[in-house]
């Protein structure tokens, strides 16, 4: 099912004709997001820093033509036109390898057949992004299946800039405790790799004497010897949004791109390559 919520808008006529996609003298530019990355498929409209319309819905069947209603959806409910996106941002991995192609295909057909600018922005970036500026650098949590997950190190400043302090991985639930356990410091777990493997974590945290705090539910654990504290952060709806607050923070600092450049970040092999690989 669908949730979709929009603001009251007049559609304006936008000059946007340029023989160069990625120049642009908007500063606010119309942004087309989306996210076909994780489970909860969702698309936003959004004019610079406002959002004009957004829709989600977790995803039963990961096709194009899907995606191809939902951004029709969003568009209709924001009261511009297709053609009037400036700039396009989308979710380019790790997560769901279907997902993933059919996301950044219809992505790069608009782009290129619009000649607009676009931005990959990492999943992982985006789920932290969602946390706000954090004083702890925030562990993203993506599943990637077989109960495994993809996780990466981050940290989020007050003008929601995400910077990396480590490379995204892919990992067991008990490689990620290890790794997490490493940094000796604070850290917010965050996405839905960390809510799927909650009960783990928290017991893990409990038994190595980490103080354990859930934002969902207000819940805090006994305090332990080493005072470091690990806090889950609640989960977030969707990340379209956030995903086009990453965007233009990325074209205004001059990484956009054009269509043909855009590509996947999978952080593992796919299941196709994994065989392929054990053949040879």
């Amino acid at each position: 099912m669908s949730n979709l919520r929009s603001e009251s808008v007049s559609p304006q006529v936008r000059d946007v004709s340029t023989d160069d996609p990625l120049v642009m003298s908007n500063a606010a530019p119309l942004i087309l997001s989306l996210d076909t990355a994780t489970e909860v498929r969702s698309v936003a409209i959004v004019e610079g820093e406002r959002v004009l319309a957004s829709t989600h819905g977790r995803v039963q069947k990961e096709n194009s033509a899907g995606v191809l209603r939902d951004i029709e959806q969003a568009v209709s409910m924001s009261g511009v036109k297709l053609g009037d996106i400036e700039l396009f941002a989308v979710a380019n991995g790790p997560g769901s390898f279907t997902g993933l192609r059919s996301g950044l295909a219809t992505i790069k057909a608009f782009a290129s057949t619009l000649n607009r600018p676009v931005v990959g922005v990492p999943t992982l970036h985006a789920i932290a992004s969602a946390c706000g500026m954090t004083l702890q650098p925030v562990l993203a949590a993506l599943p990637a299946g077989r109960g495994e997950v993809f996780a990466q190190f981050l940290s989020v400043d007050e003008a929601n800039r995400v910077k990396e302090l480590s490379p995204p991985f892919h990992v067991s639930p008990a490689n990620l405790l290890e790794k997490a356990t490493k940094w000796e410091s604070n850290l917010k777990w965050a996405g839905a790799g960390a809510h799927a493997h909650l009960g783990v974590i928290s017991a893990f945290a409990k038994d190595t004497g980490i103080i354990w705090r859930d934002e969902v539910s207000n819940v805090e654990g006994s305090g332990g010897e080493r005072k470091v504290v690990w806090t889950l952060a609640p989960p977030c709806e969707s990340f379209a949004e956030r995903i086009a607050a990453l965007g233009l923070i990325y074209f205004r600092r001059g990484d956009a791109i054009v269509a043909g450049d855009l590509q996947a970040l999978y952080v593992r092999l796919s299941d196709a390559e994994l065989n392929e690989k054990c053949r040879g």
